[in-house]
């Protein structure tokens, strides 16, 4: 790969330096270098499932490197700038337009907790008609998702808490639920 670039780039330096003069070569060097350098970071980040290409936007002049957008979270904004910097030919980074930018995990945590509100009832349909329809209750926080309330046997738990873990965003599950035969 890095040597289709580099023949590329020697061939597009070749033919504009055909065509322009000796202080325009130089120039053309420098714009070729530059896209070069926002080509490569670009690449890295669609290659690293912590970032979103899409969300940080890349430019290069003189090979200073200025990164704007928006990343998930602090790992996001560090993995960001280790991986611009420690591109070939990167003279700096500016990131000061570069943001955290949180997910409302408000929202998410109640999204989270209704479709856990519709698994649960998918358990008790599909899975074990002991389930009760009422009294199991889930909380949401940060996509941990806790359960409380009773259940009428052990064997009852299992696909509940499967179903549960399967909802899209969750990333644990803490049962605190209880065996009680009378549950209703």
């Amino acid at each position: 790969m890095q040597a289709c670039i580099n023949f590329l780039f020697a061939t597009i330096v070749l033919f504009a330096a055909s065509n322009v003069h000796a202080k325009d070569i130089k120039a053309v060097e420098n714009d070729l270098s530059d896209t070069l350098i926002t080509t490569k970071i670009t690449t890295k980040y669609t290659e690293n499932t912590e970032l979103n290409p899409l969300k940080i936007y890349v430019t290069t002049e003189k090979g200073v490197v200025t990164l704007s957008g928006h990343v998930k979270d602090k790992h996001a904004l560090v993995e960001a700038l280790r991986l611009a910097k420690k591109t070939s030919g990167v003279k700096s980074v500016n990131a000061e337009d570069l943001e955290v930018k949180q997910v409302n995990t408000g929202i998410t945590d109640a999204y989270i907790t209704a479709k856990v509100e519709a698994a649960v009832l998918k358990a008790k349909v599909l899975d074990d008609e002991s389930i009760p329809l009422v009294g199991i209750n889930a909380s949401t926080d940060n996509g941990v998702v806790t359960l409380s309330g009773d259940v009428k046997s052990e064997q009852s738990l299992k696909p509940l808490i499967k179903r549960v873990s399967s909802v899209h965003g969750v990333k644990k599950v803490i049962s605190h639920l209880k065996v009680n035969p009378q549950a209703s």
